[in-house]
């Protein structure tokens, strides 16, 4: 992670991240659609997690982390959902040719939930940029969000 002034860090190309899928934002084979990476008009940025932030040494554990974070504040997941797992160079480097600049993810970190990142640098009218985040989920990326 690059620190930044503001405390706040910038996700290194070799770091990763979860994004929560609803079930409506599924494919049928369970993949997700763009519809899971599209940002609403309003929103300046994707939540997502960043799954290093455990220090866990297996992926499992690493959404465990993300589980508990997400519960600690409330948040409702579903069974049918899925957590799609990005790598963070690999997003990068996809959106090179779809956007003026780069993609950036940022820690933000909350109290409840620290390892709350945000995928920066596209709006909601940016839908090839949705379509190719979530055409970057490897088929073994993807996890269900309740066990």
């Amino acid at each position: 992670m690059v620190q930044s002034q503001s405390g706040y860090g910038e996700l290194s190309g070799r770091h990763s991240v979860a994004r929560y899928c609803r079930p409506r934002a599924l494919l049928s084979d369970g993949r997700p659609a763009r519809a899971a990476f599209l940002l609403r008009p309003d929103e300046a940025y994707l939540s997502t997690n960043w799954l290093e932030y455990f220090h866990a040494v297996d992926r499992p554990a690493q959404l465990d982390g993300v589980r508990q974070a997400l519960a600690g504040k409330g948040f409702r997941m579903s069974r049918a959902a899925r957590f799609a797992v990005l790598n963070v160079g690999a997003a990068v480097d996809l959106s090179r040719d779809l956007l003026d600049a780069p993609l950036r993810f940022i820690a933000l970190g909350e109290p409840r939930d620290p390892s709350h990142t945000g995928i920066y640098g596209y709006t909601a009218h940016h839908t090839a940029v949705a379509a190719a985040l979530a055409g970057a989920v490897a088929p073994d990326g993807l996890y269900p969000a309740i066990i």
